[in-house]
């Protein structure tokens, strides 16, 4: 690479040094440079020509002339020979030629060098600002293809839950509900809790996750995040310093009077992913489920002659088993625990009308508005459903009916 010496002073400097140096040892040394071939001063001449161009060449060369003329009257104690000769007046002509010659060679090729050099700097800062723009383009590809992967995952996730929830059976909407709480929401843990008939009750309906100890009834006119959340009718947070059982997020489910039909918890969430995303698809399923539960409760309420035998709400075998099949997924895909009951029963004289009717009116009392009783009549035998209970009471819950027949066949 060429060299660029933008301090002038410098090579002035350098100059002065090599010539002194050179003086110096020719006047202790008395050291006959002439009769060198070539002498020295030609090196310095060609040295400082090629380092520094036309200027420093010339400079080099109106020094190296003086040194020849010092060291020439040095030795012949005159000038009168010096330029009558050719011997000696054609070292003035080298010094001078190089000094013009290589001088403004070396003079051309630094210019054109700088400006390369310019023009590579230019390109060099273009070349950043392409990089730079390049790099921005990137982003805003990559952002670009994160609205579209976006949108096209957020229209499933709309599908999935409409989907999910179009159903006229409240059993699958549950169901469903905490299976789109558990894949969109990832919440570790959840609870729906149905309101019951008086409002001032909630019973347990479902729950999914490792926290097997929400209660089964919850009072609401005792301080909770559920009675907060019927308050307010929105969704709530846990309260800072709450116990970890209690849900992290707790929602409620309106009718289209805006009044509570049950509340979603959701539990085993991190609070770092709690951000705007995951609340509006929880407002969502929320929304979407009260909707769906509201036209499955007035299916129902219209089928309820068909599902139960009349005056009474003993189930008819055939929905019962659609329940009890519910409850067996719910089993499979959630752990929950339910509780079957098979008990066998004959009615001996009494019609069979009657005699549901009066088992009906000794059970109701006994049964959580979410328990199922029905009568198959092929079996010979009473059903009783009872969800979220462990079947480890099963005798015990057994019992109590046996006990309850008994003393009202005895009234």
């Amino acid at each position: 690479m060429i060299f660029r010496q933008n301090r002038s002073w410098l090579a002035w400097c350098e100059l002065a040094f090599f010539l002194a140096v050179l003086f110096i040892i020719h006047l202790v040394y008395n050291m006959d440079w002439l009769n060198w071939s070539p002498n020295p001063f030609l090196f310095v001449t060609l040295y400082f020509s090629l380092r520094y161009g036309t200027r420093i060449g010339a400079a080099s060369a109106v020094g190296a002339s003086l040194l020849h003329i010092l060291t020439y009257l040095q030795i012949n104690g005159d000038l009168f020979g010096l330029f009558d000769q050719w011997d000696q007046a054609n070292w003035f002509v080298c010094y001078w030629g190089i000094a013009l010659f290589v001088g403004h060679v070396s003079s051309d090729l630094r210019f054109r060098y700088a400006i390369l050099a310019d023009e590579f700097e230019d390109n060099k800062q273009q070349l950043a600002k392409m990089d730079t723009s390049y790099h921005d383009l990137l982003f805003v590809k990559k952002a670009l293809e994160t609205k579209v992967v976006g949108a096209q995952e957020s229209m499933y996730t709309l599908y999935k839950i409409a989907k999910a929830l179009d159903s006229e059976d409240s059993e699958i909407i549950f169901t469903d509900a905490v299976r789109l709480c558990k894949d969109l929401i990832q919440a570790g843990s959840i609870v729906i809790y149905r309101m019951s008939p008086g409002g001032d009750v909630l019973r347990l309906k479902v729950y999914y996750g490792a926290e097997t100890h929400y209660p089964s009834t919850v009072f609401l006119d005792q301080p909770s995040l559920y009675s907060q959340v019927c308050n307010e009718k929105t969704i709530q947070m846990r309260p800072e310093g709450e116990s970890a059982d209690i849900p992290i997020l707790a929602g409620p489910l309106l009718d289209e009077n805006k009044q509570i039909i049950g509340i979603i918890g959701l539990n085993g969430l991190d609070f770092v992913a709690l951000n705007k995303h995951t609340m509006d698809l929880f407002r969502l399923i929320l929304t979407w489920m009260g909707e769906s539960c509201v036209k499955a409760f007035q299916k129902e309420q219209k089928l309820n002659e068909q599902r139960y035998f009349p005056n009474t709400r003993v189930m008819k075998p055939d929905y019962f088993y659609a329940k009890l099949n519910e409850e067996t997924i719910r089993a499979t895909d959630f752990a929950q625990k339910f509780l079957l009951l098979q008990i066998p029963i004959e009615f001996s004289e009494m019609e069979e009308t009657e005699a549901l009717i009066e088992i009906n009116a000794l059970t109701q009392q006994m049964l959580r508005d979410e328990d199922a009783m029905a009568y198959d009549s092929f079996r010979g035998e009473l059903l009783f459903l009872l969800p979220a209970t462990s079947p480890e009471l099963a005798s015990r819950i057994e019992d109590r009916i046996r006990d309850r027949f008994n003393r009202g066949g005895s009234e």
